[in-house]
């Protein structure tokens, strides 16, 4: 995380803008977070592939910024119109070319490149622990 602040520690205060028009083209969630808000989060805590679980997914900002990062996803919601907005924001970004000019709309970083950049050059340490059912039968 250093490298996307100009190799300092990050600040435990983050100055951040409020959820962008663009981020509600496929509908409006109540309480939908900010995407430069939920990219910060995921980036500084999980690794590239991680598995994110979001079990109130609402309109999935938390998957969009996944997806977004190079990360898998899986949202739960009981609210099916919530559900339709999820899946319309998932297959919007599935067109490559929206997905790169949505992370260059993401704020909170230096460039517009910043982002894109950090994801190429992302270590790739995969989690190396697969998680043995065997071992809790004991």
């Amino acid at each position: 995380m250093k490298q996307l602040n100009g190799d300092k520690q990050m600040k435990d205060v983050w100055k951040l803008p409020a959820i962008a028009k663009w981020e509600k083209s496929c509908g409006k969630h109540p309480t939908q977070k900010p995407l430069s808000v939920l990219t910060r989060i995921i980036l500084a805590s999980t690794k590239p592939n991680a598995w994110i679980l979001d079990p109130f997914a609402g309109s999935s900002t938390t998957g969009i910024a996944a997806n977004l990062a190079n990360r898998r996803y899986l949202g739960i919601d009981m609210e099916t119109s919530f559900l339709e907005i999820s899946k319309n924001r998932k297959l919007e970004i599935e067109n490559t070319a929206v997905a790169e000019t949505y992370r260059s709309k993401i704020s909170g970083f230096e460039t517009k490149k910043q982002l894109e950049l950090y994801l190429v050059e992302e270590p790739k340490k995969e989690y190396g622990i697969e998680l043995d059912l065997n071992l809790l039968k004991k």
